[in-house]
């Protein structure tokens, strides 16, 4: 049985047992004698000695990953067999199709154009349709991403629709920002605006009726902010074909809603974060330069979601409560058997990237603009400005100030599936505590949040909690957790399988404007960007870094909550049946709603249905 029911008339604490909609709570959880669980635990301590430690390795972002690297990833691969087998899998038949490709469509490792990229992808696809390589159930998520015609047609992707539907329901959903006394300040957008090269105010009003201090005021004013970028140097030594030349890698863009409108007008594209920026606009600007532009925004986009938002908010903040869990937290803890689920495959998968795609000489640094150097130095400054807000969807956009956004996909299906999991966190606690002394005087619960709470960030705990006072702030604990090992991470990592498949990545887009020959300026649509590319160089010598990701992307290894036989019946069966219940709800009214939107011509967004959602930081 996954708990043991222990119900005393009274126990030491006071307390009576409650009786929730579940069942009675249970104050006692130990299911093993203290020697078995003492000799379970230090076992478990001598498997958690990963190399991605946590503080040291984000205060010494370039230190490079030690030669026991792969003998850990061995080990850790031990501890869950099964996704092991189904990683491993999916990898070395990734491998495999990448080696096929090479020998029998492209003999010089390199991509040159999108168009090759595009052939690269639907080879893959094809190859994982026609043989997939793991069970079905696992449903490689990527076998189809690029249904939706809106991915597929080159006239749709270009236009400015597409571009301002995909801030709020795409890939780097996350980072919109009102400008205004609540999100972004207008004195900070006021102090690197470029004014004297470009009439904002003639802009916005063409655009809504209002003039830039109206929209201000009227809270219609909106950006995509990218300041973390700006400054950071081009390693030298990146394995990119643009190593040393000059970028512009950290775009500025603008946003007006106008009056009865529910999604953005896109106002224009200011090239870096200072008064003499070059900024560009779909009415001052020739069609070519604002494609060119969007591309750039659209290629900083990639790079913020994958290092800031995938890396370190998800995977090493994940590692961050993973490791205090299972260092604090007894075996035997009902937390700990809870947390568990969600941290399956975690550990090891971080080992595995940071041994291979984030080494200094991986397939990272390989592509990426920055290269290995930028790559780290970028992730330092997220984990600088990291805040706990970030792991509740409501939180976090009142910061941004863009809560009351009438269509904004990514939040409002992050607020509901957010509810779902209080209601799952909730009945779970109320059924193993039963009242506010009893948490207070946990010691290892204790000992669990102060480890949450100091490791990463020693006294400033970045509004993490480092105590636990009530059933109810332990409920809130939990919720943030849960949603960051299941909706958050998915909301970030599922948007790649469909976006890989179109030009706007990280790859090869951001030459500085002084690099383009004008001559480039008939370009008709977006895909013509592969005349920058051939001109310019080639994407990469690392084919591979789109293989890999395209097929590790599609595994969905666990649902939301525990399957396990022990999980779905006994105590805990009716709150896994009513959670259930509640996620199929949520699913019908997702998928009545991307019915709409792609009626409606508009970007699906099925990142957040809980079918597409995995239950852990595992891919």
């Amino acid at each position: 049985m996954f708990f043991r029911v222990a119900a005393p008339s009274q126990d030491s604490y006071g307390c009576r047992p409650a009786t929730t909609a579940f069942g009675k709570c249970n104050n006692s959880w130990a299911d093993m004698s203290a020697e078995e669980d003492e000799a379970e635990e230090d076992a478990t301590k001598r498997r958690l000695q990963y190399p991605i430690s946590m503080s040291a390795e984000l205060r010494q972002p370039l230190r490079e990953i030690d030669s026991d690297a792969s003998a850990q990833y061995q080990k850790d691969l031990a501890i869950d067999p099964e996704w092991s087998a189904i990683y491993n899998t999916m990898v070395a038949y990734s491998q495999q199709l990448g080696e096929t490709y090479l020998a029998q469509e492209l003999p010089v490792p390199q991509i040159d154009s999108f168009q090759e990229y595009g052939n690269i992808s639907k080879f893959f696809q094809n190859g994982f349709t026609n043989n997939p390589p793991v069970d079905a159930k696992y449903r490689p998520w990527a076998l189809d991403p690029a249904n939706d015609p809106n991915f597929t047609d080159s006239n749709r992707w270009a236009d400015d629709k597409l571009f301002a539907n995909a801030r709020v329901a795409g890939l780097n959903s996350g980072n919109v920002y009102r400008i205004g006394s609540r999100g972004l300040p207008l004195s900070t957008v006021n102090g690197f605006l470029n004014k004297d090269g470009f009439d904002w105010d003639a802009a916005i009003q063409d655009l809504s009726g209002f003039t830039y201090r109206q929209a201000v005021l009227r809270k219609r004013l909106f950006a995509q902010y990218h300041p973390k970028m700006w400054g950071i140097a081009i390693d030298e030594t990146a394995q990119n074909p643009f190593a040393g030349q000059s970028f512009s890698h950290a775009p500025f863009v603008m946003f007006v809603l106008p009056r009865r409108e529910k999604l953005f007008r896109v106002v224009a594209v200011q090239l870096g974060y200072n008064k003499s920026s070059l900024v560009y606009s779909p009415t001052t600007s020739s069609f070519f330069w604002w494609t060119y532009a969007k591309a750039i925004a659209n290629a900083a986009n990639t790079l913020h979601a994958q290092m800031v938002l995938h890396l370190h908010d998800a995977h090493l903040t994940g590692a961050r409560f993973g490791l205090a869990t299972q260092r604090e937290l007894p075996p035997s803890h009902a937390v700990r058997k809870l947390m568990d689920y969600h941290l399956r495959g975690m550990h090891q998968v971080n080992t595995f990237s940071f041994a291979t795609l984030l080494h200094p000489e991986g397939s990272f640094a390989a592509v990426s603009l920055f290269g290995h150097g930028g790559n780290m130095e970028l992730v330092a400054k997220a984990y600088e400005d990291w805040h706990y807000r970030k792991l509740n969807p409501q939180h976090e956009a009142a910061y941004r100030g863009v809560q009351f956004l009438p269509y904004y996909p990514y939040y409002h299906d992050a607020v509901r599936m957010f509810r779902v999991l209080r209601q799952y966190a909730d009945g779970f606690v109320r059924l193993h505590f039963c009242c506010d002394e009893q948490v207070r005087n946990d010691e290892s619960l204790q000992r669990w949040v102060q480890a949450g709470a100091t490791d990463l960030h020693d006294e400033d705990t970045q509004g993490v909690p480092n105590k636990l006072d009530t059933i109810g702030e332990l409920v809130d604990y939990l919720t943030h957790q849960i949603w960051l090992y299941t909706g958050f991470h998915a909301a970030i990592n599922f948007p790649y399988a469909e976006y890989l498949h179109r030009p706007v990545g990280d790859v090869g887009l951001a030459l500085h404007p002084d690099q383009v020959d004008e001559t480039l300026a008939a370009a008709t649509s977006l895909d013509n960007l592969d005349y920058l590319v051939q001109q310019y160089g080639s994407i990469g010598d690392n084919v591979r870094l789109p293989v890999i990701i395209m097929a590790l992307v599609g595994i969905k290894f666990t649902e939301i909550i525990d399957q396990s036989e022990a999980f779905q019946a006994g105590r805990t069966a009716k709150l896994a049946n009513f959670v259930e219940k509640k996620l199929e709800n949520l699913e019908r009214r997702l998928v009545r709603e991307n019915v709409k939107r792609r009626q409606d011509g508009l970007l699906t967004y099925k990142y957040l249905q809980p079918s597409e959602v995995i239950g852990s930081i595992s891919i």
